[in-house]
């Protein structure tokens, strides 16, 4: 589907000077708000350190969520984790929990002497500064206005063996006709196996530089291990994509040559990015390195778009080329640690722009410094300007697409034939308090134990922070098998089973009629690819009338922890 605005006697401006007093003012607003309540700056335990040749291995407690913005504090003093600095990423391995830094060799030494005064920090305040550094730059910014320069032959892929379906083809046509457009798709849709794969595939053979940019690395990784396999299968030379930033291990195993030089080999740095055709990063590594911005780049793609915070993706219009954005707006938003008390108080009330997703990328240069009298809420319906929708997804079975399509995305979502197996296990609550509840705990690691015997495929999600430390209380083993997420930790992944536990109905994370709560359960259960199984008093569940649980919950056959 597409939806075309009338565009006709607007004018959609380079930025005025009060809007970029506008951009400076959210990113210092919401830096000092970081500042004032002692946010965005959390403490990552470390396990053990250990030397080797080139620098230090901290081997940590728990899973990093995210690899940028990272600290080390020894004795009074902190070292930024980045490239370009004294102290940098060489991988992480987040099977084991190990942090491989690159140090120089003085500073090494100096730090194992004392290895014990050592603490590693999460510091969201970098990336926010990071934001308010580009935009006091006062770089020149235009809503993207030129083409795609090449106009591919899309009709032509019907012939392939695997050809891409009508709806994949549209999109891939408004891709390269339109200047700026979204292309709207479930889960499982095939917005990265086909329509980013086949788009790529175009330029790639044109011999023309493209970006692929998320908001996550794990959501970086995740478009690459698909495309780049995917392009290698349809015979497309995959040398030249250059994956900036810190890897993971497993993905600098698999694609050794497709990594960042910067990490081990500084010299061949800037031919590496001059002479590389695909760049692919986080939003937060491309934006902070300068030299990036004198590359020709020919086309943006967007990945994740929904999740990715529009202030990060507004300086990507200096390039005034086409940007195309992919994802779902009917999942999670932005994350934003403005909490809704602080968002009404005026003081604050200008860093709720940190809360808006890309998707907005069009109404704020259409409204600007007006943007939030026209965009009361942060929530996007029905995008003003060109946008395609996949409508059938391979992830999950019609019977569960039937759901969601009613409750959530009423575009007619169709899926696979074969149903998803939706079940569900009925405890009766005798102890809940503070959003956990012993009994669902007691019987998800029940399952878990019997599911990781039969080697399966398997995650236990919740909408609750102290749900999912209960559960791990209760089973500590699963701390290594890291299968216990709350929803907005799972984003991204799938899962052959979701275990989920809803433990109680609340407003903001399970409850229905709060548009942002349903799409936080769309996002649990589109995890799935073969088997839900809720964990649940059903007669608490029941009797929420009208709550989209209730309906799932009608829909699941019993299951039995005796049954196979």
């Amino acid at each position: 589907m597409q939806l075309i605005l009338n565009t006709k006697g607007f004018n959609l401006n380079s930025l005025t000077q009060d809007s970029y007093d506008f951009l400076i003012e959210s990113a210092q607003n919401y830096y000092d708000y970081l500042v004032e309540n002692n946010l965005g700056y959390d403490e990552i335990k470390i396990q053990s350190i250990s030397k080797t040749i080139f620098g230090l291995q901290l081997t940590l407690y728990s899973k990093l969520f995210s690899l940028e913005g990272l600290v080390l504090r020894f004795l009074d003093e902190e070292f930024p984790i980045s490239e370009n600095l004294s102290i940098q990423t060489s991988f992480y391995d987040e099977k084991h929990k190990i942090l491989s830094l690159e140090i120089e060799e003085s500073l090494k030494n100096q730090l194992f002497e004392k290895k014990n005064e050592i603490r590693l920090f999460s510091d969201l305040k970098f990336l926010v500064k990071n934001i308010l550094d580009f935009y006091l730059s006062l770089k020149p910014l235009h809503f993207p206005t030129t083409l795609p320069r090449i106009s591919p032959d899309i009709q032509a892929l019907k012939d392939l063996e695997n050809p891409p379906h009508q709806e994949q083809l549209e999109a891939l046509e408004g891709i390269f006709s339109k200047s700026f457009c979204y292309v709207w798709g479930v889960a499982g849709s095939g917005k990265t196996k086909m329509v980013l794969l086949h788009a790529l595939a175009f330029y790639l053979k044109s011999n023309l530089k493209v970006a692929i940019l998320a908001p996550t690395n794990n959501a970086l990784e995740q478009s690459l291990n698909t495309l780049i396999e995917s392009l290698n299968n349809i015979g497309i030379d995959t040398s030249c994509i250059l994956r900036l930033g810190t890897p993971t291990q497993t993905f600098a195993q698999r694609f050794p040559q497709n990594c960042d030089p910067l990490l081990n080999n500084k010299p061949n740095y800037k031919k590496s990015i001059q002479k590389s055709l695909l760049i692919a990063a986080t939003l937060d590594t491309f934006l902070r390195r300068d030299e990036l911005y004198e590359l020709p780049f020919a086309h943006f793609f967007i990945d994740e778009a929904a999740f990715c915070p529009l202030i990060k993706v507004i300086p990507l219009c200096m390039f005034n080329k086409p940007i195309t954005l992919l994802g779902d707006h009917k999942q999670l938003q932005p994350i934003c640690l403005l909490n809704k008390q602080d968002s009404n108080n005026p003081k604050w009330q200008i860093s709720k722009f940190w809360q808006y997703s890309s998707l907005f990328l069009e109404s704020f240069f259409r409204h600007q410094t007006n943007f939030f009298k026209a965009n009361p809420t942060t929530q996007i319906n029905s995008p003003n300007y060109p946008f395609y929708t996949l409508t059938y997804t391979h992830r999950y079975g019609d019977n569960l697409a039937k759901l969601l399509d009613f409750y959530i995305y009423k575009n007619n979502l169709k899926g696979l034939p074969n149903h998803t197996n939706l079940f569900c296990h009925f405890i009766q609550t005798t102890s809940q308090e503070n959003n956990a509840n012993l009994d669902e705990a007691n019987a998800c690691c029940y399952l878990a134990k019997r599911f990781l015997q039969e080697k399966k495929n398997f995650a236990i999600l919740t909408p609750f922070v102290n749900q999912r430390k209960l559960i791990l209380q209760k089973m500590p083993a699963l701390r290594n098998e890291e299968c216990v997420f709350t929803i907005h930790s799972s984003q991204g992944q799938e899962f052959d089973c979701v275990i989920f536990s809803p433990v109680t109905l609340n407003y903001y994370l399970n409850d229905s009629r709060n548009p942002q709560a349903l799409f936080a359960l769309n996002v649990a259960l589109s995890r799935a690819k073969k088997e839900i199984i809720i964990v649940c008093d059903k007669n608490y569940w029941l009797n929420q009338k009208g709550q989209f649980l209730n309906a799932l919950i009608q829909i699941s056959k019993p299951f039995s922890l005796s049954q196979t």
